[in-house]
């Protein structure tokens, strides 16, 4: 009975056949983002497990940023695009979990932008240097008009971690920047730092533009050593 007990114990679950070769022809790269698996059914034949089963890997797939699942005529599961979405969610829970506070956030931020800041100084592209101006005038628009700029200020930051051309550091950036969204709906941010931030900006995207990788990260430690004093001092907000 109790060898029969720790067999049953090592013996992996019906559906964890289906998560680990899943698993190991995305990151094989023998399949594609976009590309679509085999449907309930034939995973149930191939792997003499139930459907039950099946369902069961595919939500863990897709929990895992794997695969996404789509309902509907057209429905299935496809291979995920990646992107940070499994970072943010792994992110945000433990955000939650062990209540980080803001000021955490900020640190880890002037630890990290700035060299991303420097990375992208010169490689702007036509098109992100056009959204990154787009921004800030949005920004503007948005601040003069009385409306909320936290989404266009931090979306700043999204598009410069995009263009610094280093995959891992914009795949950890964009996951902090959206642990900021969880911590704005705790505590909205105050026109007068959303202001302050879009001055910020400006000089930023000045130095990215002249290629200056020191000035780049001059600027964004700068700014974000402000914030994060300010939200020390004050308990406010920005991105």
């Amino acid at each position: 009975m109790i060898g029969a007990a720790r067999a049953a114990r090592r013996r992996p679950r019906a559906y964890q056949q289906i998560v680990d070769e899943v698993r190991r022809d995305v990151f094989r790269r023998r399949v594609s983002p976009g590309d679509r698996l085999p449907n309930e059914a034939a995973f149930a034949e191939r792997f003499g497990v139930s459907r039950p089963a099946v369902r069961e890997a595919l939500r863990v797939l897709e929990l895992q940023g794997l695969i996404r699942v789509a309902h509907g005529f057209q429905g299935g599961a496809f291979v995920a695009d990646g992107g940070t979405e499994a970072v943010s969610s792994a992110l945000e829970t433990m955000l939650r979990l062990e209540h980080i506070e803001r000021a955490e956030i900020y640190v880890a931020r002037r630890h990290l932008e700035p060299s991303v800041a420097a990375l992208a100084a010169g490689r702007l592209d036509d098109e992100q240097r056009k959204a990154l101006e787009a921004n800030i005038a949005e920004t503007e628009r948005r601040i003069v008009g009385g409306r909320p700029a936290f989404e266009t200020n931090i979306e700043f930051h999204a598009i410069v971690a995009r263009a610094c051309g280093n995959r891992i550091l914009t795949l950890v950036g964009e996951a902090v920047l959206q642990l900021l969204r969880v911590a704005e709906q705790r505590r909205p941010s105050t026109p007068q730092i959303n202001r302050e931030a879009s001055r910020a900006h400006a000089a930023i995207l000045k130095a990215l533009i002249a290629g200056d990788h020191d000035g780049a990260a001059a600027a964004m430690a700068q700014h974000l050593g402000r914030l994060e004093r300010h939200y020390i001092a004050r308990g406010g907000s920005a991105a």
